[in-house]
């Protein structure tokens, strides 16, 4: 009886492991490549390139930006940073530079709505 128990409580520890990576190998939404995107931030466009690889956004660089330097710079270093480590462009503005920040997370996603399947 004991055994059984065991043997009933591993198949439904091993069904549950299953359901889990089955969920978590969902297939990419994005198709691998550069994509650009642009958007306005306070004092001109940003222009930044999302670089996509095996559907994982793998790194973003600025190619173009106006904001003001000092007040922004904090803004474009951990934005982002953010959004590669989330692969989601749902991250948290920089206090004091929140324009820019969501000027980058909204380049963003126009540079990932142009790689989207």
């Amino acid at each position: 009886m004991l055994n059984n128990r065991r043997v009933l409580v591993c198949l439904a520890a091993c069904a549950a492991a299953a359901l889990v990576a089955s969920c978590s190998a969902a297939p990419s939404k994005w198709k691998d490549g550069a994509w650009q995107g642009k958007a306005e931030g306070a004092h001109g466009d940003v222009v930044l390139t999302v670089t996509v690889e095996r559907g994982k956004i793998k790194a973003i660089t600025v190619d173009q930006q106006q904001e003001a330097s000092g007040v922004s710079d904090a803004a474009f270093e951990r934005v982002p940073r953010e959004i590669i480590q989330k692969q989601s462009t749902n991250v948290d503005a920089v206090s004091g530079a929140s324009l820019s920040s969501k000027a980058i997370m909204a380049a963003a996603d126009d540079a990932l709505a142009k790689a989207t399947k």
